[in-house]
């Protein structure tokens, strides 16, 4: 058996050293595209600071950033509230630096008072955080010799050149939309509901998985919070006129209410069900809806429409055998917390179909904004 030459095994190493290193950037398309976004960024902003001769340019390059984020959405948001902090603080600190003029001996009584009154702002404005930082610059800083009016004008000049900048860089390189973090949101969302969904009609067949619901509706919220964030910064997109949005409020709503009636839907089954012939008709019921669910997600992001007649015929299904239960008197001979909890499950699922319904109106409503 020929042996291989010690060249040839490097050329392998090296092939299989290049084909994990492509995988792993791969991996981190994201986070590379937004490292070249701030670098890009960084390096503009230390230019064009030069260019102007800002005596304290590098304020620009900290603007730069801090601002940049990984939608363009979020980087306006950023450049907004930073542009807004720095003025407020501006003008806080000229008004404290023509007093500590006045007063010079009062000048730690003046820095505190100014930097109390801008937290006190700051506490009712959030967005506006960078006013007490500003000021108090203004007033320890290397620009103490100069006119406050000066100061606080350079000061506003330096922040708004790194905003310009960090918004450029975020719309030129590797742009990314605030409405592609939505349609990630929507699907995650989607994906974790359907999950829990596949876990209920798991344990209503007989076989329950080691699903941690705690962490599951965790997750859950977390993830709508996340969406609600980047509906903001969509709106603020919007806002602007650098993209269209097409996803309306009402469908974290809508998302919410699902999440309500999952929860409702496992309160109900954290024990077998007391009337077992229902069992399977509400476990077709939850994989039809879970199914259903994911359609309507990927539907967001150009997949196709979700088949609406089995999702119907699910339901159909289960109201039949519920009312088939009725009729038999199966619900009667029930204690009444059982029976509670029978009620309740079709209560929860009669809540889901109708959600469902109503999410995939807004996704189509969203859709068809976008076509």
């Amino acid at each position: 058996m020929p042996e291989t030459a010690p060249s040839d095994w490097r050329r392998f190493a090296g092939r299989n050293l290049s084909q994990r290193a492509l995988k792993a950037a791969a991996a981190r398309q994201t986070e590379i595209r937004h490292a070249i976004r701030v670098s890009a960024a960084v390096g503009a902003a230390f230019a064009l600071a030069t260019l102007l001769r800002l005596p304290q340019g590098y304020w620009a390059v900290f603007t730069a950033v801090i601002v940049v984020q990984s939608s363009l959405g979020a980087t306006i948001t950023a450049s907004v509230e930073r542009f807004m902090g720095t003025v407020v603080g501006a003008l806080a600190g000229a008004g404290a630096a023509y007093f500590h003029a006045r007063w010079p001996e009062f000048g730690g009584v003046i820095l505190c008072v100014t930097v109390a009154l801008l937290a006190f702002l700051v506490s009712i404005r959030p967005a506006l955080k960078a006013a007490p930082v500003t000021a108090v610059i203004m007033l320890i800083g290397t620009t103490t010799h100069m006119d406050p009016l000066i100061a606080a004008a350079l000061r506003v000049a330096e922040i708004t050149v790194g905003s310009v900048v960090g918004v450029a860089a975020t719309l030129l390189i590797f742009p990314a939309r605030a409405h592609a973090s939505v349609v990630s949101s929507v699907q995650t969302i989607a994906g974790l509901q359907a999950h829990i969904l596949d876990s209920h009609v798991l344990s209503l067949r007989g076989t329950p998985g080691p699903t941690d619901y705690l962490k599951a509706q965790d997750d859950l919220r977390a993830a709508l919070a996340k969406l609600q964030t980047a509906v903001t910064e969509a709106d603020r997109e919007s806002a602007s006129k650098l993209s269209d949005r097409s996803v309306s409020d009402a469908l974290p709503r809508t998302l919410w209410r699902l999440r309500n009636d999952t929860v409702m839907v496992g309160r109900t089954l954290h024990e077998p069900l007391p009337a077992p012939d229902l069992a399977p008709a509400a476990a077709d019921m939850l994989e039809a809806s879970a199914r259903f669910l994911r359609g309507a997600a990927d539907l967001l992001a150009g997949g196709p429409r979700p088949d609406r007649i089995a999702f119907a015929e699910a339901h159909q299904a289960f109201q039949t055998c519920v009312e088939g239960l009725r009729e038999n008197g199966v619900t009667r001979d029930l204690e009444f917390d059982d029976a509670a909890r029978v009620f309740g499950l079709a209560f929860a699922i009669e809540n889901l179909f109708a959600n469902l319904g109503d999410f995939e109106e807004r996704i189509e409503e969203a859709v068809a904004k976008k076509d």
